[in-house]
């Protein structure tokens, strides 16, 4: 079963190969680039991103602009265990500024960076080149580390930040995080039992271009290599569990490569 991945896929792939491009060609003199909210049909909108902390950190980070260029925000690592929650601004229509807090409400860290031309970047509806690269640095406010991220636009939905997933009928955002986060920890460490149970069957799954029928675990445990190959553990590993994209069909794990439902089941695995 494959859930409308196809064109999320190509715009994902798209990103993703230009933020690529970009690190290796364009980074030295990345121009910046107007991104106002409040000139496009955007504006109390969530503009979901996806990218890199470091060189080794998968980061999704939520913004919803409002008037005046204040942000809230959201964002999460394929590690957390919760959402660490974001209050900023943009200044000049390019600059990001974004700032987290401890549990006592003192500032803990922040973000700063600027959106980034990227005439390249694949388009969608309702969104412009302007808006759809973020580079720039994260730093620790106690010690002063300083880390760089780098992030590309993955999609615009309506809905409240702090409940992406009701277009797909769910009523619980975090019992559907950590479905998936269990799901994902179960493939990472090869606990196979976990992962027959997060499945909900029966499941069709595309194999050598057959597409077969998974109608129990046990049906899944003696497929179970040929399914979750060495490639497909690396794109679940390199997913984040939260803040996912989600829409009427269910919840989406990274690229398209899982998804679920409602109730954090897996009804789809999408292997390239």
């Amino acid at each position: 079963m494959r859930i409308a991945t196809r064109r999320v896929r190509q715009r994902s792939a798209t990103g993703l190969s230009c933020l690529a491009l970009l690190f290796t060609v364009v980074m030295p003199t990345m121009a910046h680039a107007d991104c106002d909210p409040s000139d496009r049909n955007i504006a109390n909108h969530v503009m979901t991103y996806s990218g890199q902390l470091g060189e080794r950190n998968p980061l999704r980070l939520v913004l919803r602009p409002t008037s005046g260029g204040k942000l809230e925000g959201r964002y999460a690592n394929a590690s957390s265990q919760s959402d660490t929650q974001l209050t900023g601004k943009l200044e000049s229509k390019s600059h990001l500024h974004l700032t987290e807090f401890d549990a006592g409400g003192m500032p803990r860290a922040t973000f700063e960076g600027d959106f980034s031309s990227a005439d390249n970047v694949n388009r969608q509806q309702g969104a412009s080149s302007s808006c759809e690269v973020i580079s720039g640095q994260w730093k620790d406010l106690r010690n002063g580390r300083s880390v760089p991220f780098e992030l590309v636009l993955t999609s615009i939905q309506t809905g409240k930040i702090d409940h992406l997933y009701g277009v797909a009928g769910v009523n619980d955002d975090e019992a559907v995080n950590r479905a998936a986060t269990q799901f994902r920890k179960g493939v990472l460490d090869d606990r196979r039992d976990v992962v027959a149970q997060s499945i909900r069957y029966p499941l069709h799954v595309s194999l050598r271009g057959k597409t077969i029928i998974l109608r129990n675990p046990k049906s899944l445990l003696a497929r179970y290599n040929e399914i979750f190959t060495d490639g497909f553990v690396r794109t679940i590993g390199a997913a984040v569990p939260r803040l996912m994209f989600a829409r009427d069909q269910g919840v989406m794990l990274g690229d398209g490569a899982v998804w679920f439902d409602a109730a954090g089941r897996v009804i789809a695995l999408n292997r390239s």
